[in-house]
């Protein structure tokens, strides 16, 4: 346990009692104004997605624009998280079919990606600077060899259960290209995404069937790789 301290404590600081209160008092802020939104707003918005029937009705009202009025709802999904991942994607399979839901989903991901690594840059790299110890990070081979860094991105955003969001909030502070992040991340979302649109699409065309094998194969998947995941990072702790 000690070790594990010694080998925490080269990567991340501990800032002044001062800023700890301020960013206490401001994270408590941030969870009570996500709760607020989430039980006011992200429950009605989730139940509203989660009936396809009624959300293709509302989208295919707008016509020609349905389709950028989907990614908006995609992009404020990615970085605002009250509305889960998952009935969206089943929703655009539902409304546009696999290809299309596919395609506007990882639109909708990549906009919002590039907002949260953009507003990390621009607001939050003093925030997490008092956190990171940012030259130690620098010198982890994952993150100064190129050829490991992509391939420690490819995997941990096809993984699913690893905590996306939390490593594109830090990307904009490490020594990460950014056209090389935005292009593997956008690809190593496709697996998780295209199992759902297919799964939205087979609903529509009443294959009931298909769709629960597609959502029951997809689910056990995910299990396997999550435990996996888990046991290989209780693994690397205990060896640190």
């Amino acid at each position: 346990m000690q070790k594990l301290k010694l080998t925490l404590g080269k990567y991340f600081k501990m800032p002044s009692k001062e800023l700890m209160l301020i960013y206490g008092i401001s994270f408590a802020l941030l969870i009570i104004v996500f709760s607020v939104l989430y039980f006011t707003v992200g429950r009605s918005l989730t139940a509203f997605v989660t009936d396809q029937k009624s959300f293709q009705i509302w989208l295919e009202s707008y016509k020609n624009m349905s389709g950028v009025i989907f990614v908006f709802i995609r992009t404020f999904q990615t970085v605002i998280k009250i509305i889960p991942a998952e009935p969206l994607e089943i929703a655009s399979g539902y409304v546009f079919g696999t290809w299309g839901g596919l395609a506007l989903c990882s639109l909708g991901s990549f906009l919002g990606s590039l907002i949260i690594v953009l507003l990390s840059k621009l607001i939050g790299a003093k925030f997490i600077s008092q956190f990171v110890n940012e030259e130690q990070f620098r010198r982890l081979s994952v993150i100064n060899n190129r050829k490991n860094q992509r391939l420690f991105l490819l995997v941990f955003y096809l993984i699913p259960g690893t905590p996306k969001d939390l490593l594109t909030y830090v990307a904009g502070s490490l020594n990460v290209n950014l056209v090389e992040f935005f292009l593997i991340t956008t690809i190593a979302r496709v697996p998780s995404i295209i199992t759902s649109t297919i799964c939205g699409e087979q609903l529509e065309q009443k294959n009931f069937i298909v769709a629960a094998a597609v959502f029951i194969t997809t689910a056990v998947v995910s299990l396997i790789c999550t435990v996996i995941y888990k046991k290989s990072q209780n693994k690397r702790h205990c060896e640190h």
